[in-house]
Protein backbone atom coordinates (compact mmCIF):
# COMPACT_ATOMS: atom_id res chain seq x y z
CA UNK A 1 0.00 0.00 0.00
CA UNK A 2 2.81 2.37 0.45
CA UNK A 3 4.40 1.88 -2.40
CA UNK A 4 1.35 2.69 -4.40
CA UNK A 5 0.68 5.56 -2.43
CA UNK A 6 4.76 7.11 -2.62
CA UNK A 7 3.66 8.34 -6.34
CA UNK A 8 3.48 11.51 -7.93
CA UNK A 9 1.71 12.94 -4.32
CA UNK A 10 2.30 16.89 -5.02
CA UNK A 11 0.04 16.96 -8.16
CA UNK A 12 -2.43 14.23 -6.95
CA UNK A 13 -2.67 15.59 -3.78
CA UNK A 14 -3.86 18.93 -5.13
CA UNK A 15 -6.31 17.86 -7.47
CA UNK A 16 -7.89 15.47 -5.04
CA UNK A 17 -7.99 18.39 -2.51
CA UNK A 18 -10.03 20.25 -5.13
CA UNK A 19 -12.19 17.49 -5.56
CA UNK A 20 -12.90 17.07 -2.05
CA UNK A 21 -11.51 13.67 -1.57
CA UNK A 22 -9.01 12.76 1.45
CA UNK A 23 -5.31 12.93 0.60
CA UNK A 24 -3.03 10.41 3.05
CA UNK A 25 -0.08 10.86 2.32
CA UNK A 26 2.72 8.39 3.67
CA UNK A 27 5.81 10.36 3.41
CA UNK A 28 4.66 12.77 6.20
CA UNK A 29 5.15 11.97 9.96
CA UNK A 30 2.66 12.74 12.97
CA UNK A 31 3.56 15.66 13.79
CA UNK A 32 4.20 16.65 10.04
CA UNK A 33 0.45 15.61 9.50
CA UNK A 34 -0.78 16.94 11.84
CA UNK A 35 0.82 20.88 11.84
CA UNK A 36 -0.48 20.74 8.18
CA UNK A 37 -4.05 19.63 8.61
CA UNK A 38 -6.65 22.73 7.77
CA UNK A 39 -8.55 21.79 10.57
CA UNK A 40 -5.97 22.56 13.15
CA UNK A 41 -5.68 25.88 12.06
CA UNK A 42 -9.33 26.70 11.42
CA UNK A 43 -9.99 24.97 15.09
CA UNK A 44 -7.55 28.24 16.09
CA UNK A 45 -9.31 30.25 14.60
CA UNK A 46 -12.68 29.46 15.90
CA UNK A 47 -11.57 29.36 19.20
CA UNK A 48 -10.05 32.86 19.14
CA UNK A 49 -13.02 34.22 17.40
CA UNK A 50 -15.10 32.66 19.92
CA UNK A 51 -13.30 33.59 22.92
CA UNK A 52 -13.51 37.41 21.57
CA UNK A 53 -16.98 36.86 21.08
CA UNK A 54 -17.69 35.46 24.84
CA UNK A 55 -15.61 38.67 25.80
CA UNK A 56 -17.60 41.11 24.12
CA UNK A 57 -20.29 39.69 25.27
CA UNK A 58 -19.61 39.69 28.63
CA UNK A 59 -18.68 43.91 27.92
CA UNK A 60 -21.87 44.16 26.49
CA UNK A 61 -24.36 42.57 28.82
CA UNK A 62 -22.69 43.66 32.25
CA UNK A 63 -23.04 47.25 30.96
CA UNK A 64 -25.74 49.56 32.50
CA UNK A 65 -28.07 51.06 30.03
CA UNK A 66 -29.07 54.95 30.43
CA UNK A 67 -32.17 55.91 28.78
CA UNK A 68 -34.45 59.15 28.77
CA UNK A 69 -36.18 57.49 31.99
CA UNK A 70 -33.13 56.36 33.58
CA UNK A 71 -30.70 53.68 33.64
CA UNK A 72 -31.58 50.42 32.67
CA UNK A 73 -28.80 48.17 35.29
CA UNK A 74 -26.46 45.58 33.48
CA UNK A 75 -26.35 41.60 34.16
CA UNK A 76 -24.20 40.64 37.04
CA UNK A 77 -22.25 37.52 37.34
CA UNK A 78 -24.22 35.91 39.84
CA UNK A 79 -27.49 36.08 38.15
CA UNK A 80 -25.37 34.69 34.91
CA UNK A 81 -24.16 31.65 36.71
CA UNK A 82 -27.75 30.84 38.04
CA UNK A 83 -28.90 31.23 34.23
CA UNK A 84 -26.25 29.21 33.48
CA UNK A 85 -27.48 26.69 35.74
CA UNK A 86 -30.96 26.32 34.29
CA UNK A 87 -30.18 26.74 30.88
CA UNK A 88 -27.70 23.70 31.21
CA UNK A 89 -29.98 20.70 31.12
CA UNK A 90 -31.60 21.37 27.69
CA UNK A 91 -28.03 22.34 26.38
CA UNK A 92 -26.88 18.51 27.30
CA UNK A 93 -30.58 16.65 26.61
CA UNK A 94 -30.62 18.60 23.23
CA UNK A 95 -26.70 17.76 22.52
CA UNK A 96 -26.86 13.80 23.30
CA UNK A 97 -30.07 13.54 21.12
CA UNK A 98 -28.18 15.48 18.09
CA UNK A 99 -25.22 13.58 18.95
CA UNK A 100 -26.99 9.86 18.60
CA UNK A 101 -28.49 11.21 14.92
CA UNK A 102 -25.34 11.54 13.32
CA UNK A 103 -24.57 7.21 13.48
CA UNK A 104 -23.80 5.72 10.56
CA UNK A 105 -20.31 7.51 10.05
CA UNK A 106 -20.18 10.20 13.04
CA UNK A 107 -17.95 13.50 12.76
CA UNK A 108 -15.30 13.52 14.47
CA UNK A 109 -15.62 15.11 17.75
CA UNK A 110 -13.79 18.35 16.77
CA UNK A 111 -15.99 19.30 14.13
CA UNK A 112 -19.16 18.72 17.39
CA UNK A 113 -17.33 20.78 19.61
CA UNK A 114 -16.88 23.70 17.02
CA UNK A 115 -20.60 23.52 16.18
CA UNK A 116 -21.30 23.98 19.71
CA UNK A 117 -18.81 26.11 20.36
CA UNK A 118 -19.46 28.38 17.18
CA UNK A 119 -23.23 28.71 17.96
CA UNK A 120 -22.87 29.72 21.84
CA UNK A 121 -20.13 32.37 20.98
CA UNK A 122 -19.44 33.38 17.44
CA UNK A 123 -23.25 33.11 16.48
CA UNK A 124 -24.36 34.87 19.81
CA UNK A 125 -22.29 37.92 19.81
CA UNK A 126 -22.69 38.38 15.97
CA UNK A 127 -26.97 38.04 16.74
CA UNK A 128 -26.77 40.24 19.25
CA UNK A 129 -23.94 42.98 17.66
CA UNK A 130 -26.91 42.91 14.68
CA UNK A 131 -29.91 42.76 16.00
CA UNK A 132 -29.24 45.89 18.46
CA UNK A 133 -27.86 47.93 15.66
CA UNK A 134 -31.35 47.12 13.83
CA UNK A 135 -33.47 47.70 16.55
CA UNK A 136 -31.85 51.22 17.28
CA UNK A 137 -32.53 52.31 13.80
CA UNK A 138 -36.58 50.51 13.77
CA UNK A 139 -37.05 52.90 17.35
CA UNK A 140 -35.56 56.61 16.16
CA UNK A 141 -39.13 57.57 15.51
CA UNK A 142 -40.62 55.33 17.98
CA UNK A 143 -38.88 56.51 20.81
CA UNK A 144 -38.09 53.12 22.02
CA UNK A 145 -41.72 51.63 22.36
CA UNK A 146 -42.64 48.02 22.02
CA UNK A 147 -43.44 48.01 19.16
CA UNK A 148 -40.25 48.62 17.71
CA UNK A 149 -38.74 46.12 19.76
CA UNK A 150 -41.18 43.63 18.02
CA UNK A 151 -40.71 44.60 14.83
CA UNK A 152 -36.84 43.79 15.26
CA UNK A 153 -38.05 40.77 16.25
CA UNK A 154 -40.21 39.62 13.72
CA UNK A 155 -38.31 41.08 10.67
CA UNK A 156 -34.48 40.87 11.36
CA UNK A 157 -34.05 38.79 13.90
CA UNK A 158 -34.61 35.52 12.20
CA UNK A 159 -32.56 36.32 9.17
CA UNK A 160 -30.06 37.70 11.08
CA UNK A 161 -30.05 34.60 13.82
CA UNK A 162 -30.37 31.92 10.81
CA UNK A 163 -27.49 33.59 9.22
CA UNK A 164 -25.02 33.20 12.18
CA UNK A 165 -25.76 29.57 13.16
CA UNK A 166 -25.50 28.32 9.87
CA UNK A 167 -22.36 29.92 9.44
CA UNK A 168 -20.53 26.73 10.40
CA UNK A 169 -22.19 24.68 7.81
CA UNK A 170 -20.85 26.45 5.22
CA UNK A 171 -17.91 26.57 6.88
CA UNK A 172 -17.12 22.96 7.09
CA UNK A 173 -18.76 22.61 3.61
CA UNK A 174 -16.05 24.89 1.90
CA UNK A 175 -12.92 23.63 3.67
CA UNK A 176 -13.95 19.80 3.54
CA UNK A 177 -17.33 19.01 1.80
CA UNK A 178 -16.26 14.76 2.41
CA UNK A 179 -17.11 14.69 6.14
CA UNK A 180 -21.03 15.77 5.33
CA UNK A 181 -21.99 12.32 3.90
CA UNK A 182 -25.48 12.64 4.57
CA UNK A 183 -28.80 14.72 5.85
CA UNK A 184 -28.28 13.42 9.30
CA UNK A 185 -24.63 14.56 9.19
CA UNK A 186 -25.56 18.26 8.65
CA UNK A 187 -28.61 18.02 10.72
CA UNK A 188 -26.56 16.88 13.51
CA UNK A 189 -24.24 20.03 13.13
CA UNK A 190 -26.79 22.46 12.65
CA UNK A 191 -28.55 20.93 15.54
CA UNK A 192 -25.47 21.57 17.92
CA UNK A 193 -24.77 25.08 16.82
CA UNK A 194 -28.38 25.85 17.14
CA UNK A 195 -28.73 24.78 20.45
CA UNK A 196 -25.46 26.25 21.61
CA UNK A 197 -26.91 29.57 20.61
CA UNK A 198 -30.10 28.91 22.52
CA UNK A 199 -28.23 28.08 25.46
CA UNK A 200 -26.52 31.18 25.48
CA UNK A 201 -29.50 33.20 24.54
CA UNK A 202 -31.90 31.62 27.76
CA UNK A 203 -28.97 32.72 29.86
CA UNK A 204 -29.45 36.09 28.87
CA UNK A 205 -32.92 35.77 29.41
CA UNK A 206 -33.29 34.05 32.57
CA UNK A 207 -30.76 36.53 34.20
CA UNK A 208 -32.59 39.38 32.98
CA UNK A 209 -35.46 38.28 34.59
CA UNK A 210 -33.71 37.62 37.74
CA UNK A 211 -32.12 41.18 37.68
CA UNK A 212 -35.17 42.96 37.29
CA UNK A 213 -37.02 41.21 39.05
CA UNK A 214 -34.14 41.82 42.14
CA UNK A 215 -34.19 45.34 41.57
CA UNK A 216 -38.55 45.82 41.12
CA UNK A 217 -40.02 45.45 44.52
CA UNK A 218 -43.66 45.31 42.43
CA UNK A 219 -42.86 42.28 40.25
CA UNK A 220 -43.93 39.89 42.74
CA UNK A 221 -42.79 36.13 43.26
CA UNK A 222 -39.75 36.59 41.43
CA UNK A 223 -38.72 32.56 41.85
CA UNK A 224 -42.07 31.45 40.53
CA UNK A 225 -41.65 33.99 37.63
CA UNK A 226 -38.03 32.50 36.73
CA UNK A 227 -39.52 29.00 37.13
CA UNK A 228 -42.32 29.58 34.39
CA UNK A 229 -39.57 31.37 31.90
CA UNK A 230 -37.07 28.36 32.64
CA UNK A 231 -40.14 26.16 31.91
CA UNK A 232 -41.36 27.91 28.78
CA UNK A 233 -37.76 28.35 27.12
CA UNK A 234 -36.22 25.39 28.22
CA UNK A 235 -38.42 22.36 27.88
CA UNK A 236 -41.87 23.79 26.06
CA UNK A 237 -40.33 25.62 22.82
CA UNK A 238 -36.34 24.51 23.36
CA UNK A 239 -37.16 22.65 20.30
CA UNK A 240 -37.14 26.11 17.93
CA UNK A 241 -33.52 27.31 17.55
CA UNK A 242 -32.98 23.36 15.98
CA UNK A 243 -35.61 22.96 14.26
CA UNK A 244 -35.30 26.26 12.05
CA UNK A 245 -31.31 26.02 11.39
CA UNK A 246 -32.36 21.88 10.25
CA UNK A 247 -34.03 23.27 7.92
CA UNK A 248 -30.98 25.31 6.34
CA UNK A 249 -29.40 22.37 7.14
CA UNK A 250 -31.24 19.69 4.86
CA UNK A 251 -31.48 22.46 1.79
CA UNK A 252 -27.27 22.31 1.99
CA UNK A 253 -27.05 18.33 1.92
CA UNK A 254 -29.51 18.19 -0.87
CA UNK A 255 -27.32 21.08 -2.56
CA UNK A 256 -24.25 18.74 -2.01
CA UNK A 257 -25.71 16.07 -3.24
CA UNK A 258 -26.70 16.67 -6.46
CA UNK A 259 -25.10 17.31 -9.71
CA UNK A 260 -27.02 20.07 -11.15
CA UNK A 261 -25.19 23.97 -10.35
CA UNK A 262 -28.78 25.92 -10.17
CA UNK A 263 -29.77 22.99 -7.06
CA UNK A 264 -26.56 23.43 -5.51
CA UNK A 265 -27.17 26.99 -5.15
CA UNK A 266 -30.74 27.05 -4.92
CA UNK A 267 -31.45 24.37 -2.65
CA UNK A 268 -29.29 26.07 0.30
CA UNK A 269 -30.70 29.81 -0.03
CA UNK A 270 -34.59 27.77 -0.04
CA UNK A 271 -33.70 26.07 3.03
CA UNK A 272 -32.34 29.35 4.64
CA UNK A 273 -35.29 30.97 3.51
CA UNK A 274 -37.52 28.84 5.39
CA UNK A 275 -35.70 28.57 8.68
CA UNK A 276 -36.60 32.37 8.45
CA UNK A 277 -39.44 32.02 7.57
CA UNK A 278 -40.27 29.75 10.56
CA UNK A 279 -38.47 31.66 12.83
CA UNK A 280 -40.38 34.58 11.88
CA UNK A 281 -43.73 32.84 12.51
CA UNK A 282 -42.67 31.93 15.55
CA UNK A 283 -41.32 35.23 17.08
CA UNK A 284 -44.77 37.06 15.37
CA UNK A 285 -46.87 34.62 17.31
CA UNK A 286 -44.89 35.31 20.69
CA UNK A 287 -44.72 38.55 20.24
CA UNK A 288 -48.52 39.76 18.87
CA UNK A 289 -50.75 36.89 20.09
CA UNK A 290 -52.11 36.77 23.13
CA UNK A 291 -51.65 33.59 25.55
CA UNK A 292 -54.93 31.59 24.98
CA UNK A 293 -54.14 32.27 20.99
CA UNK A 294 -50.08 30.80 21.41
CA UNK A 295 -51.47 27.63 23.10
CA UNK A 296 -53.38 27.16 20.47
CA UNK A 297 -51.14 27.52 17.54
CA UNK A 298 -48.24 25.64 19.79
CA UNK A 299 -50.83 22.19 19.73
CA UNK A 300 -51.91 22.97 15.89
CA UNK A 301 -49.19 23.54 14.47
CA UNK A 302 -45.68 23.61 16.15
CA UNK A 303 -45.98 20.41 17.49
CA UNK A 304 -47.16 19.04 14.21
CA UNK A 305 -44.33 20.06 12.21
CA UNK A 306 -41.55 19.51 15.11
CA UNK A 307 -43.25 15.96 14.78
CA UNK A 308 -42.54 15.45 10.87
CA UNK A 309 -39.28 16.49 11.30
CA UNK A 310 -38.77 13.81 14.14
CA UNK A 311 -40.47 11.00 11.46
CA UNK A 312 -38.43 12.90 8.46
CA UNK A 313 -35.14 11.86 10.63
CA UNK A 314 -36.48 8.33 11.48
CA UNK A 315 -36.92 7.80 8.04
CA UNK A 316 -33.24 9.06 6.96
CA UNK A 317 -32.03 7.03 9.44
CA UNK A 318 -33.15 4.07 7.68
CA UNK A 319 -32.52 5.35 4.18
CA UNK A 320 -28.51 5.80 5.25
CA UNK A 321 -28.89 1.67 6.04
CA UNK A 322 -30.03 1.00 2.58
CA UNK A 323 -27.82 3.50 0.79
CA UNK A 324 -24.63 1.46 2.45
CA UNK A 325 -25.86 -1.85 2.13
CA UNK A 326 -26.42 -1.10 -1.69
CA UNK A 327 -23.64 0.78 -2.18
CA UNK A 328 -21.08 -2.17 -0.27
CA UNK A 329 -23.06 -4.78 -2.89
CA UNK A 330 -21.20 -3.30 -5.75
CA UNK A 331 -18.06 -4.18 -3.96
CA UNK A 332 -18.79 -7.63 -3.01
CA UNK A 333 -19.72 -8.27 -6.87
CA UNK A 334 -16.29 -7.34 -7.39
CA UNK A 335 -15.12 -9.67 -4.90
CA UNK A 336 -13.34 -6.63 -2.91
CA UNK A 337 -15.66 -7.33 0.18
CA UNK A 338 -17.09 -10.09 1.63
CA UNK A 339 -20.72 -11.14 0.99
CA UNK A 340 -21.79 -10.72 4.63
CA UNK A 341 -20.56 -6.51 4.43
CA UNK A 342 -23.56 -5.37 3.45
CA UNK A 343 -26.22 -7.31 5.98
CA UNK A 344 -23.92 -6.53 8.70
CA UNK A 345 -22.54 -3.39 8.26
CA UNK A 346 -25.78 -1.52 7.15
CA UNK A 347 -27.58 -2.27 10.47
CA UNK A 348 -27.43 -0.72 13.59
CA UNK A 349 -27.77 -2.97 15.81
CA UNK A 350 -25.42 -5.22 14.50
CA UNK A 351 -22.54 -2.39 14.14
CA UNK A 352 -23.30 -1.90 17.53
CA UNK A 353 -23.15 -5.67 18.82
CA UNK A 354 -19.54 -5.96 16.77
CA UNK A 355 -18.29 -2.60 19.10
CA UNK A 356 -19.53 -4.24 22.01
CA UNK A 357 -18.00 -7.30 21.59
CA UNK A 358 -15.04 -6.25 19.94
CA UNK A 359 -12.85 -6.55 23.62
CA UNK A 360 -13.82 -10.18 23.66
CA UNK A 361 -13.61 -11.44 20.25
CA UNK A 362 -11.42 -8.90 18.53
CA UNK A 363 -9.69 -5.33 18.98
CA UNK A 364 -11.95 -2.56 20.23
CA UNK A 365 -9.87 0.52 17.95
CA UNK A 366 -9.58 -2.07 14.80
CA UNK A 367 -13.54 -2.56 14.83
CA UNK A 368 -14.16 1.05 15.31
CA UNK A 369 -11.80 2.09 12.69
CA UNK A 370 -12.96 -0.64 10.28
CA UNK A 371 -16.91 0.80 10.62
CA UNK A 372 -15.65 4.02 9.55
CA UNK A 373 -13.69 2.72 6.27
CA UNK A 374 -16.64 0.45 5.76
CA UNK A 375 -19.47 3.99 5.94
CA UNK A 376 -16.60 5.95 4.03
CA UNK A 377 -16.33 3.64 0.95
CA UNK A 378 -19.79 2.92 0.61
CA UNK A 379 -20.73 6.78 0.85
CA UNK A 380 -17.86 7.50 -1.28
CA UNK A 381 -19.06 4.72 -3.86
CA UNK A 382 -22.37 6.86 -3.91
CA UNK A 383 -21.45 10.15 -4.52
CA UNK A 384 -18.80 8.30 -7.48
CA UNK A 385 -22.11 7.25 -9.10
CA UNK A 386 -24.10 9.95 -8.42
CA UNK A 387 -21.58 12.11 -10.41
CA UNK A 388 -20.99 14.37 -7.96
CA UNK A 389 -17.07 12.99 -7.09
CA UNK A 390 -14.93 12.56 -10.05
CA UNK A 391 -12.04 10.02 -10.74
CA UNK A 392 -10.07 11.07 -7.88
CA UNK A 393 -12.39 9.50 -5.29
CA UNK A 394 -11.09 6.23 -7.09
CA UNK A 395 -7.48 6.76 -5.45
CA UNK A 396 -9.83 7.26 -2.14
CA UNK A 397 -11.46 4.27 -2.87
CA UNK A 398 -8.63 2.23 -3.18
CA UNK A 399 -6.60 3.34 0.33
CA UNK A 400 -9.78 2.35 2.08
CA UNK A 401 -10.14 -1.25 0.61
CA UNK A 402 -6.15 -1.38 1.64
CA UNK A 403 -7.65 0.16 5.14
CA UNK A 404 -10.16 -2.30 5.84
CA UNK A 405 -7.82 -5.19 4.90
CA UNK A 406 -5.48 -3.66 7.26
CA UNK A 407 -8.03 -3.72 10.11
CA UNK A 408 -9.64 -7.30 9.62
CA UNK A 409 -6.04 -8.12 9.58
CA UNK A 410 -5.53 -6.25 13.22
CA UNK A 411 -8.24 -8.23 15.16
CA UNK A 412 -10.87 -6.29 14.06
CA UNK A 413 -14.70 -7.85 14.75
CA UNK A 414 -16.67 -7.42 11.38
CA UNK A 415 -19.35 -10.40 12.10
CA UNK A 416 -20.51 -10.49 15.74
CA UNK A 417 -23.44 -12.98 15.29
CA UNK A 418 -24.21 -15.52 17.82
CA UNK A 419 -21.08 -14.44 19.83
CA UNK A 420 -21.71 -13.31 23.75
CA UNK A 421 -19.50 -11.66 26.09
CA UNK A 422 -17.64 -14.30 28.78
CA UNK A 423 -15.84 -14.53 31.62
CA UNK A 424 -12.27 -15.87 31.97
CA UNK A 425 -11.86 -18.55 34.47
CA UNK A 426 -9.08 -19.08 36.27
CA UNK A 427 -7.61 -22.32 34.79
CA UNK A 428 -6.37 -25.25 37.95
CA UNK A 429 -2.70 -25.72 38.38
CA UNK A 430 -1.12 -28.75 37.01
CA UNK A 431 2.34 -30.35 37.46
CA UNK A 432 3.61 -30.59 33.99
CA UNK A 433 7.39 -31.34 34.40
CA UNK A 434 8.00 -33.85 37.12
CA UNK A 435 11.66 -35.45 37.40
CA UNK A 436 10.93 -38.66 39.68
CA UNK A 437 13.69 -38.40 42.33
CA UNK A 438 16.83 -40.59 42.55
CA UNK A 439 16.25 -43.77 44.49
CA UNK A 440 17.14 -44.34 47.04
CA UNK A 441 14.70 -41.67 48.55
CA UNK A 442 11.85 -40.18 49.57
CA UNK A 443 9.82 -42.29 46.81
CA UNK A 444 7.23 -44.33 48.18
CA UNK A 445 6.86 -43.00 51.54
CA UNK A 446 3.51 -42.23 52.52
CA UNK A 447 2.36 -43.43 49.12
CA UNK A 448 2.00 -39.92 47.49
CA UNK A 449 4.58 -41.29 44.75
CA UNK A 450 5.37 -44.59 43.01
CA UNK A 451 9.08 -45.65 43.63
CA UNK A 452 10.41 -46.05 40.43
CA UNK A 453 10.55 -49.84 38.97
CA UNK A 454 14.03 -51.31 39.52
CA UNK A 455 15.13 -53.71 36.76
CA UNK A 456 16.22 -57.14 38.22
CA UNK A 457 19.57 -58.45 36.89
CA UNK A 458 19.45 -61.16 34.63
CA UNK A 459 19.75 -64.54 36.66
CA UNK A 460 23.59 -66.24 37.01
CA UNK A 461 25.11 -62.63 36.98
CA UNK A 462 25.78 -61.12 40.15
CA UNK A 463 25.64 -57.03 40.79
CA UNK A 464 29.06 -55.41 40.61
CA UNK A 465 27.70 -53.38 43.44
CA UNK A 466 25.95 -54.11 46.31
CA UNK A 467 22.85 -51.95 46.75
CA UNK A 468 23.99 -51.16 50.49
CA UNK A 469 26.84 -50.17 51.77
CA UNK A 470 28.03 -53.46 53.88
CA UNK A 471 29.95 -51.47 55.95
CA UNK A 472 26.88 -49.99 57.11
CA UNK A 473 25.46 -51.25 60.78
CA UNK A 474 24.30 -50.50 64.40
CA UNK A 475 27.13 -48.29 66.40
CA UNK A 476 28.92 -50.86 68.12
CA UNK A 477 29.35 -50.28 71.72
Amino acid sequence: MADALRTDMGGIGRYRRLASVDVLDPRLTVVEQFTRSRWLWASVVVFLLGVFSLVRLNVILTADIKTDTGTVPGLNSDAMWQSANYAFPTLAVWSILFLAVDRWRPQRWLLWALALFWGSSIAAYGSIVVNSWAAERLSIDQNGNQLAGARAAIYVAPFVEEFFKATVLFLVAFLDRRRLTSKLSLVSLAGLSAIGFAFSENIVYFARAIVYGSMQASTGDVAAAVAQLVQMRGLWTSFGHPLFTSMTAMGLAIGLRSRAKVVRVLSPIAGYLLAALLHMTFNTVASLFPDNYQKTIYFSIALPILAGVVMYAVVQVFREGRVIRYRLSDYVMAGWVPDTYPLLFSKIFQRLRMLVLSPWWGNPLATYKLQRAVSELAYLRDQITRGTVDAAGLWRERELLYAIRDFHAAGALDDARGLKPYWKKPQPAYLTSWAPPVYPGPAGIGGQLPAPAMVSPPLGSAPTQSVVDPRWGPPKA
